[in-house]
């Protein structure tokens, strides 16, 4: 389930989000260890800052930066990150 629009979608189709002493780590393999929770990579309006601070608290604007950079696009569909 996104974090952000609380919507049920399949495991393959969210990307997970590691929460970590040093920030956010995007993992696209979803096998990293750590906290971690799901947002919808295809829906930018899952990566604002108010929807991410159930997640992320303060630093929820920080994350929506990180998404916004590694996503990109108005589809979520950016070459930045590798496929997995």
């Amino acid at each position: 389930m996104c974090v952000a629009c609380r919507r049920r979608r399949p495991k393959g189709e969210l990307l997970r989000i590691l929460l970590t002493p040093e920030g956010f780590r995007i993992d696209s393999t979803g096998k990293l260890p750590g906290r971690g929770a799901y947002v919808c990579p295809d829906t930018p309006e899952c990566w604002t800052e108010k929807k991410l601070r159930r997640f992320a608290g303060g630093r929820a604007k920080a994350l929506s930066e990180l998404l916004a950079a590694q996503l990109g696009g108005k589809d979520g569909q950016n070459s930045h990150l590798p496929a997995g």
